[in-house]
This record gives C-alpha cells, structure tokens and sequence, in this order.
C-alpha cells in the first residue's frame, strides 16, 4: 500500500505570524539621540517607534517614511516610523542598539520630507559616520 504524504503547509505570507506594538522606550532613545547629535532637522512629534515580533526580514531595524504622495492624499505631514525587529534587537548591547538606531536616523534628509536617504548614496558613509556620531552622542547624551 502506498504511503500518503499530507500536502506541505501553505507559507504564511504578508503580516500573517506579524504582531506590532508601539515602543516608547525606543521613540525617547530615537529623541535623544537626534538632540544630542544635533539633528535639529528630526521632528519628535512624527516620530515613531513600534517593535516588531514575528518577522523575518533578516534586518535589526528600518525605517519608514510616509511619502509625500501619500501625505497629500491623506493630508498628513511628513511622518517616520521606526521599527525594531525583536528577538534580534534585543540581542544586541545597549551601545550596538544605539549604534543602529543612529544608522535608521541616518536615513531621515534634511527635508524630513517623508521620504529617504539611500544606502548606495555617495554622501552616505555608514560606518564611519555612524562611529562619529555614537561618540558624539556620548559626549553630548547628558544634556541632550
């Protein structure tokens, strides 16, 4: 007699398996890190920070802006969120989760427009530029 193989599980797709929650805790590290390292152009009021459980985007953090197509159709102003991937983040030191939080930070221009730096961009220089800033914000974090 034959064996019967089951049909193979579907793969969960889209925000099945996802679950978000706001993280304020990330949202004031996000803040004072942007003061103390004098990005004066990061508005706090549209920053936001959520953790996300369940994906597998193999990223520790990204960010995302509300473009402005959708700003004007929505009628809403330029607006970034944050997002943390947990386990992962979670996993690093409390100096490597500032270290990537500035690198998110590092994405937002000068406009804060809704839109995005990119990586593979000439005028961004991550690693060194996100060392500098980290020693910045050290020295500055007391009065930021």
């Amino acid at each position: 007699m034959p064996v019967r193989r089951r049909p193979p599980k579907p793969k969960t797709s889209g925000t099945a398996g996802l679950r978000w929650e706001q993280a304020a805790d990330i949202r004031r590290r996000l803040v004072r890190i942007a003061r103390a390292v004098g990005f004066r152009h990061v508005d706090p009021r549209r920053l936001v920070a959520v953790r996300t459980y369940g994906s597998r985007a193999n990223a520790l953090a990204r960010i995302w802006g509300l473009s402005p197509i959708f700003q004007q159709a929505l009628r809403l102003p330029a607006l970034y969120v944050v997002e943390v991937m947990i386990p992962a983040f979670d996993r690093l030191s409390r100096a490597e989760q500032d270290r990537v939080l500035i690198h998110e930070l590092l994405h937002v221009p000068i406009t804060f427009s809704g839109s995005l730096r990119p990586e593979q961009s000439r005028h961004f220089r991550t690693h060194h530029t996100v060392s500098r800033l980290y020693r910045l914000y050290l020295a500055n974090r007391r009065r930021a």
